[in-house]
């Protein structure tokens, strides 16, 4: 396959182009190629449709434009090269995009100084086989056969770029699956002068510490089942103190040698900003941040809104990117097309960066489905312009994503009700073969 086809090439490739050649050499003879296969995953990430019969036409429309005849309708030449196609290509393309898009950034002061980082989870399903059942099984509350595999996630996001910098899965349930075992294992991406943001679930004793010892902070919302005592402690102002968090038993889970190399207590600052916040409930914020004359608590509540980018980073995802269903039939087919959509929203955001640039806009006033819409409609567009006309062409495509601007709604509440009503339709409360066996009896 001509490279000059491979839709977004000139922002694509520097990213996967090596990764590939690194893990697929002889890739370059095969009917889909690497190139071809990971652009299926954004493709269908992209337009919603992620069946692999849409991806074989949808590759047969780039060969069109190339002059190349199409190929078979069949999906299983495709099929097979997705399962060929080693899972790293596409999380270290992933990872990659994030990567290289804050070392662009690694002199720029984004606030006072530290680089913003936000964590948190959700679940999704994926199709309901006896292998994905096997690894992520089903709510305990529904009957067999009539749920479908639940999986946990966590999110690592960039508040610079708005890129998912890190990305950990596991079952809903089970010994390691929380979210903050998922934690754990993207922590990692947390170095020095990094400052993550995070809700209630997050700011446990073992937490701050690892953030502490990496030279790292922490924003969080304080524990509704940790007590707040703001009589104890070094006071800092009004309902503002520094107070001892003791190192609390060993965990089931952790090494007595881990364990013990954790610091016997530390120094952690409280502050309620309920006022500063506007909440209509008291609102307490956990950090490592105990400068109080540089981070008062205005700032800390203020800054601790932008949390909620990556509330809406996880509705684009399982909305606009249609994650909220893997439709995979395989726990290693399930891997792939998570780091398949996360590769899709990496790379949006890496145009929406751009446009953001380009136009002199805050990132935030770039609406994801606006942007993921006007690139799948003008990719045509795209892989049909040259060395002369790409700049031109870019520019029309980034114009118009800033056309919509996102509108600002602080403390917009909303109803979590539907208006229009689903069909009333009866409830299938058991397996599919189990309800035909019963109709026949």
């Amino acid at each position: 396959m001509s490279d000059r086809g491979f839709p977004f090439r000139d922002l694509i490739n520097p990213v996967i182009s090596p990764i590939i050649a690194r893990c697929h050499p002889d890739a370059r003879s095969r009917i889909f190629p690497p190139e071809t296969v990971v652009f299926t995953y954004i493709s269908g990430a992209l337009s919603g449709d992620k069946s692999l019969k849409s991806a074989v036409i949808r590759n047969n429309a780039e060969r069109a434009l190339q002059g190349l005849a199409p190929s078979s309708l069949g999906t299983s030449s495709l099929s097979d090269a997705r399962h060929g196609l080693d899972t790293d290509v596409l999380r270290e393309a992933t990872r990659g995009y994030a990567s290289t898009t804050q070392s662009q950034f690694e002199e720029s002061v984004f606030w006072e100084g530290l680089t913003p980082y936000a964590i948190d989870g959700s679940t999704v399903t994926a199709n309901d086989t006896p292998e994905n059942q096997a690894r992520f099984p089903q709510h305990a509350n529904q009957s067999e056969g009539a749920g479908f595999p639940l999986i946990r996630m966590l999110l690592l996001q960039s508040l610079r770029s708005g890129m998912v910098a890190d990305f950990a899965f596991d079952a809903f349930k089970g010994k390691e699956t929380g979210e903050m075992a998922l934690a754990r294992r993207v922590m990692g991406n947390i170095g020095e002068n990094d400052l993550l943001l995070g809700d209630r679930y997050f700011p446990s004793y073992f937490i701050m510490a690892d953030l502490v010892a990496r030279g790292a902070h922490g924003v969080f919302q304080s524990h509704a089942a940790r007590g707040v005592d703001f009589r104890r402690g070094r006071s800092l102002g009004k309902r503002d103190h520094v107070v001892e968090w003791i190192r609390p038993q060993r965990p089931s889970w952790m090494k007595i040698e881990e364990y013990e190399a954790y610091p016997p207590s530390l120094n952690l600052r409280e502050a309620d900003v309920t006022h500063e916040s506007r909440q209509p409930t008291a609102f307490v914020i956990v950090t490592t941040l105990i400068d109080s004359e540089k981070y008062s608590k205005r700032k800390l509540a203020k800054f601790y809104r932008k949390r909620w980018n990556i509330e809406l980073a996880l509705r684009d995802l399982k909305t606009t990117f249609h994650m909220d269903h893997i439709a995979a039939n395989t726990p290693e087919m399930v891997e792939k097309g998570f780091w398949g959509h996360l590769l899709a929203y990496n790379m949006l955001r890496w145009h929406i960066l751009n446009a953001a640039t380009l136009c002199e806009v805050p990132i935030e006033n770039v609406s994801v489905k606006t942007a993921a819409t006007i690139m799948m409609q003008n990719s045509a567009l795209i892989m049909q312009c040259t060395e002369e006309t790409k700049a031109h062409t870019f520019a029309v495509v980034y114009f118009q994503m800033t056309q919509v601007p996102v509108g600002k709604r602080p403390d917009r509440k909303e109803p979590r009700a539907v208006k229009r009503r689903p069909k009333a339709r009866e409830r299938l409360n058991e397996s599919r073969s189990a309800w035909q066996q019963r109709r026949k009896t």
